[in-house]
């Protein structure tokens, strides 16, 4: 019987060394996201070009204006949807005045770029994952 509880524990050790090695390799891509993303987000936060300086201002009046919608909550819902979506028409539009459509393309690309990159490595985890558990759940969702 001690030979039984022996192999219990020890498929019990190796269960959880095998979860907590999919867990490390979760938390790295997460960290990997976070890294990339804070680079970004720092690049993008020491560019003071005039362009850059107006697309902030159009985005914060948009947020300020978007909050006090949110708050007029006497209004109606699709009053707020509809005008929510003219902000955005609006945003977009001047968007397009200020940034190159050069420039806007190569966002949208980096933007593009970046999901793959966060998918591949979402999948490239799941699969690990599955590998060392023998999972056979779904796929990864798309980002």
């Amino acid at each position: 019987m001690e030979k039984v509880e022996k192999i219990l524990q020890d498929v019990l050790n190796a269960g959880i060394a095998l979860f907590r090695a999919g867990e490390g390799s979760v938390a790295s891509a997460v960290a990997d996201v976070k890294k990339t993303f804070e680079e970004l987000k720092t690049k993008g936060a020491a560019d003071n070009s005039e362009s850059a300086v107006k697309l902030r201002k159009i985005l914060d009046d948009i947020v300020k204006q978007a909050g006090d919608l949110n708050n007029k909550a006497s209004g109606t819902y699709g009053d707020s949807v509809k005008q929510l979506q003219d902000l955005y028409a609006k945003a977009s539009a001047e968007i397009e005045k200020i940034v190159p459509k050069e420039q806007l393309d190569q966002v949208k690309g980096k933007v593009d770029e970046l999901s793959k990159a966060i998918q591949a490595k979402v999948e490239e985890v799941t699969k690990t994952v599955k590998e060392k558990t023998g999972g056979t759940g779904a796929g990864p969702t798309a980002v």
